[in-house]
């Protein structure tokens, strides 16, 4: 099911979401997505410091870092949520994701790789639910 509230998500992000995936192609990539509301304005890539293929998790240290430069900025901007990649998959969360999906009020976009035309889509993922979130793209 697809949730009503979209998720604005322009162009020039999307296309940076898409890149650092195939960047980081066989591993799975990793960031945080910047905004106000449901408007996201940047992607932030993060170090993936799980080693395995088709996993992930965002360095803690550099996720805190990325919390605290927030602090200054004016206007300021919210953590909305997260981005990962899947390098040979579809762009849904797998079994993992939602097992780890510890922050509810976060949007999760993923990046499936498994096709030649990349797809990105985004879910909110609360007690183990998955809703699917539109994209909106401006």
């Amino acid at each position: 099911m697809t949730s009503r509230a979209a998720l604005a998500v322009p162009t020039r992000v999307r296309q940076a979401l898409v890149a650092h995936a195939r960047r980081d192609r066989p591993a799975e990539c990793c960031g945080l997505l910047l905004g106000l509301g449901r408007r996201v304005q940047f992607a932030v890539a993060m170090p993936n410091t799980d080693p395995r293929p088709t996993h992930y998790r965002i360095d803690d240290a550099a996720h805190i870092a990325l919390r605290r430069a927030l602090r200054g900025w004016v206007p300021r901007l919210s953590v909305l949520g997260v981005y990962h990649s899947h390098p040979a998959g579809d762009a849904r969360p797998s079994p993992t994701d939602v097992a780890q999906a510890m922050y509810p009020d976060w949007v999760y976009v993923i990046i499936g790789l498994a096709s030649r035309q990349a797809a990105v889509r985004a879910f909110r993922i609360r007690r183990g639910r998955v809703r699917e979130v539109a994209i909106r793209r401006r």
